[in-house]
């Protein structure tokens, strides 16, 4: 169980860092990840900015899925 903990704080920091290498104004996006599922919580400026960040996070290794709730504002 340890280690399963690591590894979704882990991968949850990997996208946080894929994300922030491809934005500048990710801040306002939470990133948690249960059982390789990455869970992107905020808000965006764009319905196109909602689905370029699920894709970011898709491309990142040990992704198994993407919950995007991400809200447009």
């Amino acid at each position: 169980m340890p280690s399963e903990i690591v590894n979704n704080a882990l991968l949850a920091q990997l996208v946080r860092g894929a994300l922030g290498r491809r934005w500048r104004g990710t801040s306002g996006i939470n990133v948690s990840s249960c059982s390789s599922v990455v869970t992107l919580h905020g808000k965006v400026a764009s319905i196109e900015e909602r689905e370029n960040v699920e894709t970011v996070a898709t491309t990142v290794p040990g992704v198994e899925g993407v919950v995007n709730r991400l809200r447009v504002s």
